[in-house]
């Protein structure tokens, strides 16, 4: 019996020894958790607010890009019309400059044969004073003046040709007469589509400078909300940072995405596949490099398909199809992307719809779906700013071009 006392009375005394620290490990676990209580409550009041500030500008950033949309849209109809007023003053100037040079060409062509008009009507009207002045005798002394029936016949011949020469003066000269009036009514007539033309020229002119003006204005309000919107971005540097962080989450994911899918497939597709979102075509990010307002220059695994400008309508809740035939091979949420569809179309093809509402994917894996079946929600999870889809395109891994295979 004493051989098993000293093991029982040593655990006896561990117990009290347990039982007289308890109060003091339990205060300060007590005190510990309540610092990290009130740490965790203002990190978490800290990220809301930063949350908020976040969705705070990109709200503002929204606003500015529909306004400088807008713009561009604007802009881009000037231009259009710009570039046809231009063209019609041009060619009203030319067709102003040829009808003064046909008017020209037609006065002196006027003053050419009134000329010659005046000068044969002179000749005519010296002819027929003369013969106004010789009276009818003029003719019968021509006749008895005859020495004979040769020279009667001559003489006969002579005055009758005299007279219907002096006829045949009068008739050609009415005719012209007639015709430089003609000439003088079709030159009024040339002089008054002059006329016509320049003030149309000049109209078109005005309404040129006037559209310059309303360009210029428009160049100036577009470069007021890109500075508005630059200086949104300069305040916000520590949201930079956030967004840094959740971009080079959403880049690891795609390079461990990479990974997954890698292969050695044809990258062979059958046909074409079609757009994903039916009713929203707007890309507000294309694939490839671009540069990022809030970390920089990255590369763009895909193609963000966004909501509609014109008319103007949300894109938030809007039904994912399949852009082809396939197996779902994920479902569910990865890092960047947020909730994620992923179907393996064969030949090392895969299609990858990201940043899907909670709650809003359709399928599951190992699901067989057909091209246009529905397969999730638009949302804005994991790295977005907004309501969006995004959307790649990857053969054996690595992004390529959606746009190659879509309709």
């Amino acid at each position: 019996m004493r051989r098993r006392s000293a093991p029982v009375l040593f655990i006896v005394f561990a117990l009290i020894v347990t039982m007289l620290g308890a109060p003091v490990a339990l205060a300060v676990t007590r005190e510990d958790l309540l610092t990290h209580e009130k740490a965790a409550a203002a990190a978490r009041a800290a990220a809301a607010a930063a949350e908020k500030k976040a969705s705070e500008l990109a709200g503002e950033i929204d606003s500015l890009e529909d306004r400088m949309n807008v713009i561009e849209k604007d802009l881009a109809a000037l231009a259009d019309d710009i570039s046809g007023a231009t063209t019609r003053t041009e060619r009203l100037k030319a067709e102003v400059d040829a009808l003064r040079a046909q008017a020209d060409a037609k006065q002196a062509q006027i003053n050419a044969n009134q000329a010659e008009y005046d000068s044969e009507q002179a000749e005519l009207a010296a002819r027929l004073q003369d013969s106004y002045k010789q009276g009818d005798m003029f003719f019968l002394e021509i006749l008895l003046g005859s020495k004979d029936i040769e020279d009667l016949i001559t003489r006969t011949t002579l005055a009758q040709r005299m007279m219907r020469q002096n006829q045949e003066n009068a008739q050609a000269l009415d005719t012209a007469r007639v015709a430089l009036d003609q000439a003088k009514s079709d030159l009024d007539r040339s002089l008054e589509a002059v006329e016509i033309k320049r003030a149309e020229a000049e109209t078109e002119q005005k309404r040129l400078q006037g559209l310059r003006s309303k360009q210029k204005a428009r160049l100036a309000d577009q470069k007021a909300a890109q500075n508005e919107k630059e200086a949104l971005f300069a305040a916000n540097k520590k949201e930079a940072s956030r967004l840094r962080a959740l971009a080079e989450a959403e880049e690891a994911e795609s390079d461990k995405i990479a990974q997954e899918l890698y292969g050695t497939g044809s990258g062979y597709y059958s046909g074409v596949m079609s757009w994903p979102v039916p009713g929203f075509y707007r890309v507000s990010s294309p694939f490839g490099p671009r540069i990022c307002p809030f970390h920089g220059r990255e590369n763009h695994s895909g193609i963000d398909i966004g909501r509609s400008i014109s008319p103007p309508k949300s894109i938030d809740g809007a039904a994912i199809m399949a852009a082809g035939a396939g197996t779902v091979i994920y479902a569910g949420s990865r890092s960047g992307y947020g909730n994620t569809v992923m179907i393996d179309h064969g030949n090392g093809v895969v299609t990858l719809y990201a940043h899907q509402q909670g709650g809003g994917i359709k399928v599951s894996v190992g699901q067989r779906v057909s091209k246009g079946d529905r397969i999730g929600t638009v949302g804005s999870t994991g790295y977005s700013t907004g309501p969006h889809l995004h959307f790649e395109t990857r053969v054996n891994g690595t992004p390529v071009n959606p746009m190659k295979y879509l309709k």
